[in-house]
């Protein structure tokens, strides 16, 4: 498990890193656009945010695996309802309630409750001993739609899309049937069809939408066209730290579009760089799921979590492609994102809190049987 764990400590570093860097270059971008903020800043309060969530992984990890299975469904569920309906009754931003302010700090509740919604879900799966068209689609739908239902009406759609996926890989890696996984998809179909004819569906997110489909027919569009400038200018070793151009162009290049920063500055080596390193951090964590933890539930959070990391880092990557619509979702570890990175840590630290109560339970085995 030493090995695992200095592996995994590797690939966090990589992302760690990719990310301070390169939140700072795009910072200087931000800093010529709007001269009432420094880059500094950008990289100060990505700082913030990993202390704080580094502080709260080592929490995780102290309270032990079985004790966050134990209250699952008793305090993180129904903690994470509560703050949901709350942000709705916080001043909107743009249109939108998706923030609890305290002060000058912002959260995010949404980020929190995908990690929320792995481990009720894993907590679900792992102590089934009856798997049928009840227990595992029905009631796994019923957990999974206050939640979606409460950050669609933010509104937050991208998010809402992915705690749903979050759901459908839950209740695959659950053991669930592939012909009620089919009644899942059908049932999102219609459902979706039925907002959109409703007037649900805010007018810019269908627009996000139609922007992209338009732009598969050859129409350029100006945020995936400058992502992918960027990308393009890059070359193969890129323009070199701080040295990119066209970042001055992209919105968000601190976040949303902060692989095209990478690309620009660093080329095509450094993008596979990241890239190899979330291929084989998500393979890491899905083996030492298979065999480190000893309970069904670990085992589906670990997997959950790295499926999770794999699905939102495919969404980044291919908006910066222009192979998706813009979302809004964060590259994972790396965008800067307070709420984004907290929650990542959060439920990166019960990863290894499962794993090392796993490891303890061996060790006390082997020494009984010693005995």
């Amino acid at each position: 498990m030493k090995r695992t764990y200095l592996v995994l400590a590797l690939y966090t570093s990589v992302f760690v890193i990719f990310g301070l860097v390169f939140i700072y270059s795009a910072g200087i971008s931000m800093e010529a656009r709007h001269p009432d903020v420094t880059a500094s800043e950008f990289l100060e309060k990505q700082l913030i945010a990993y202390a704080i969530g580094l502080a709260g992984a080592l929490i995780m990890i102290y309270m032990k695996g079985s004790w966050h299975f134990k209250n699952a469904f008793t305090i993180y569920y129904p903690l994470t309802l509560i703050m949901l309906v709350a942000v709705l009754f916080f001043p909107d931003r743009g249109g939108s309630n998706r923030w609890i302010d305290i002060g000058s700090f912002s959260l995010q509740v949404s980020e929190f409750a995908k990690i929320s919604l792995l481990l009720v879900l894993a907590k679900h799966f792992g102590g089934l001993k009856k798997r049928n068209f009840l227990t595992t689609f029905l009631i796994p739908l019923g957990i999974t739609a206050p939640l979606a239902i409460l950050v669609f009406i933010e509104p937050d759609l991208s998010t809402t899309g992915i705690i749903v996926a979050i759901a459908f890989v839950m209740m695959i890696i659950g053991g669930i049937k592939m012909r009620y996984l089919s009644l899942a998809l059908i049932f999102v179909v219609i459902l979706v069809l039925v907002l959109y004819s409703g007037g649900f569906i805010e007018d810019y997110q269908i627009q996000r939408i139609t922007s992209f489909l338009t732009s598969l027919t050859g129409e350029e569009h100006e945020q995936v066209s400058y992502s992918l400038m960027a990308i393009s200018s890059g070359g193969l070793t890129g323009k070199g730290l701080g040295m990119g151009l066209v970042k001055y162009y992209l919105p968000v290049s601190y976040s949303d579009f902060i692989f095209a920063v990478i690309g620009e500055e660093l080329g095509l080596v450094g993008l596979l760089v990241l890239m190899f390193a979330y291929v084989g951090f998500i393979r890491e964590l899905i083996v030492v799921g298979l065999r480190g933890s000893r309970t069904l539930e670990g085992k589906l959070y670990i997997i959950g979590f790295a499926l999770y990391i794999m699905i939102q880092a495919t969404i980044n990557i291919g908006v910066n492609l222009g192979l998706f619509p813009p979302t809004g979702v964060t590259l994972p570890f790396v965008s800067s994102g307070g709420s984004s990175i907290m929650s990542l840590m959060i439920g990166y630290g019960l990863v290894f809190s499962i794993l090392l109560e796993s490891e303890e339970e061996k060790e006390k085995g082997l020494q009984d049987e010693k005995t």
